[in-house]
């Protein structure tokens, strides 16, 4: 399956595109999209962005990675930088501290248990002012998506981001299984 045939599938959820515009992501802005699996939002971004910004692609597995520069090469894009790092450890991944505009963090809280140490590295790459958006599977049951036990409450979210001294500027509906918030640092 292509990143555009997954893009389809992933519009049946939500939709990538307008939750970027949502968030506020314009041209020349620099995004950082934590988690890119299949690429989704990182190529939804990059057409946002255009050629005066850059969208890093971050995950942790090597298959990943190698999908996406596929991608990229496939569609001769040159503004995508792609990082293979663990979310969790803070400071593991190569982006400057304060240097993102936005972090994206969709889909991917629910596969970790450490919660805290990825929003603390989004802290870390977000520019000061820079926003922190999240967009997760809601923590109800649903015929399809990871197990309820798996999935991070947004009462869990709000908490950990108050702790960090992380404002919350939007909270958002991203389609009937997913909620959305965003941070600003």
């Amino acid at each position: 399956m292509t990143s555009q045939e997954q893009t389809i599938e992933v519009s049946k959820f939500f939709n990538p595109g307008q939750i970027l515009k949502d968030i506020g992501i314009e041209e020349g802005m620099i995004i950082a999209d934590f988690g890119a699996g299949n690429g989704y939002m990182t190529f939804s971004a990059v057409l946002l962005v255009g050629s005066k910004g850059t969208v890093y692609a971050l995950d942790v597995k090597k298959s990943v990675i190698s999908h996406i520069r596929a991608e990229i090469k496939a569609r001769s894009i040159s503004n995508i930088k792609l990082i293979w790092t663990n979310l969790e450890i803070f400071g593991a991944n190569s982006i400057q501290d304060n240097s993102v505009d936005v972090v994206l963090i969709v889909n991917t809280l629910f596969q970790s248990r450490k919660h805290k140490q990825m929003l603390m590295e989004a802290k870390r790459v977000a520019k000061p002012g820079g926003l922190i958006a999240i967009v997760d599977w809601k923590k109800e049951s649903a015929p399809f998506g990871p197990p309820v036990d798996e999935r991070v409450s947004i009462e869990k979210i709000k908490q950990i981001s108050y702790d960090m001294e992380l404002n919350k500027i939007k909270e958002f509906s991203a389609g009937k299984y997913h909620f959305g918030m965003v941070f600003k640092k």
